[in-house]
């Protein structure tokens, strides 16, 4: 795939495949390219060059089949100020003709006592929690996520994210997330591709790419200077 904006490369010749039922992470450091690659991955930009095949379809032909069996929670969900939290799940839940049983997401995301709520009063984790249930209501077989835990400053309701995401990959469920945590990534994603100037530059499994990092790498800064070496030295990370 590729993407420019005016002559600005974005995208340069990305080409990845994710496989059924797994966590598929996209890392990389702000700017890299990430959240673009995610949008044309949804349909929600169109690539200047490439094919996107998912759930043996072709993006562009069918992409409003696609657009019903995916779900997606961006960095920044904006919903109506003056809505509450279960008139939100009703009304994106309309949209479509799969649905999942709303008690059942209601129940697994613990919204229960904020469903009278309006959206805008609740705390930053709890409207996460909000977004990725509007993200369920289709019961889509591929959800994408925009850097899941970026905002929820509390650890809790971090593991609380990846608890729910592991019960949904139980179901057969298939996640692409972006992330700027290398820990985040290694510890949840079965599989990572990282993004360096719009260029992928790694694929592995995590215990692959555990027992290829250098002793002691921790973080992105760690891992782009890793990479920009082997890059430099002509060798295959």
């Amino acid at each position: 795939m590729v993407k420019t904006y005016g002559l600005i490369p974005v995208i340069r010749g990305v080409s990845l495949q994710v496989n059924r039922g797994e966590i598929f992470g996209l890392v990389g450091p702000s700017g890299s390219g990430k959240s673009t690659l995610l949008e044309l991955l949804m349909g929600i930009r169109q690539a200047d060059e490439g094919d996107i095949q998912m759930l043996g379809m072709d993006m562009k032909k069918d992409a409003r089949k696609l657009h019903h069996r995916i779900g997606f929670q961006l960095q920044a969900t904006v919903l109506f100020e003056r809505i509450k939290v279960m008139e939100a799940l009703q009304l994106f839940r309309s949209y479509y003709k799969k649905r999942r049983d709303l008690n059942d997401i209601i129940s697994m995301l613990n919204l229960k006592q904020y469903l009278n709520q309006y959206v805008r009063s609740l705390s930053d984790s709890i409207q996460h929690r909000v977004a990725l249930a509007i993200a369920l209501v289709n019961d889509p077989d591929i959800i994408f996520l925009d850097e899941p835990s970026t905002g929820l400053e509390d650890p809790k309701a971090i593991d609380d994210m990846w608890s729910i995401i592991a019960r949904l990959q139980n179901e057969g469920k298939t996640f692409v997330m972006t992330t700027q945590s290398l820990d985040e990534a290694l510890e949840h994603c079965d599989r990572l591709a990282f993004l360096m100037n719009g260029t992928l530059s790694m694929s592995s499994t995590s215990q692959e790419l555990m027992h290829k990092l250098p002793a002691g790498t921790q973080s992105l800064g760690e891992m782009h200077t890793y990479l920009g070496v082997h890059r430099r030295k002509g060798e295959s990370a």
